[in-house]
């Protein structure tokens, strides 16, 4: 992942995790640099996109696009399934560990894109092919596996706001890209 990708996960995590609507901000003022959606962004009342960002993915109502894997991967959605428990398998198998548990189950979006970094970073840096066939599963088995529902299902909701659209903008070419890469490398 070059540098670029890197920055534009980072902020995608940010935003994730983000606790408020100035939290929310910073990442998107970022994301959104020179493009057209730039002015949007630079003119956004972010409590309304805190209130938006809530009804989607925080609650207390009932979340509009769970940011959790378990609720796309399960048959049964629920926390903590047996998804959630794999993934936690994927990160003690690369020495991973999620800066937030006990707070957020392992499956939410922002603690997966900071397992991201750091499977990819260890599938670049490590000489070894182990960190490479966890990074290519966690991208295509996993990650491709609920990402495009989760981000069709936000972009569906009516509490669409956008400082979220610009972020599952950026997500959706994230994913693609790094998709488009592995698999010029696996043929």
């Amino acid at each position: 992942m070059d540098p670029a990708e890197k920055t534009t996960l980072t902020l995608l995590r940010d935003f994730f995790l983000a606790r408020s609507g100035q939290d929310l901000a910073p990442a998107c003022m970022v994301l959104a640099g020179d493009s057209p959606a730039a002015a949007r962004i630079g003119r956004t009342d972010w409590d309304e996109a805190e209130f938006a960002f809530n009804r989607l993915f925080v609650g207390p109502m009932a979340l509009q696009a769970p940011p959790y894997a378990s609720a796309y991967l399960e048959t049964e959605p629920r926390l903590m399934g047996e998804s959630t428990l794999k993934i936690r398998r994927i990160y003690e198998m690369a020495g991973l560990s999620s800066p937030l548990q006990g707070r957020l189950p392992d499956d939410h979006i922002g603690v997966e894109l900071d397992a991201a970094l750091g499977l990819s970073n260890m599938a670049q840096t490590l000489d070894a092919e182990e960190p490479r066939v966890l990074w290519r599963y966690f991208l295509h088995e996993h990650l491709s596996a609920w990402l495009p529902q989760f981000i069709d299902r936000a972009r569906r909701a009516e509490a669409g706001h956008p400082a979220v659209d610009l972020a599952l903008d950026h997500l959706e070419t994230w994913l693609n890209r790094q998709q488009s890469k592995e698999e010029g490398k696996i043929q």
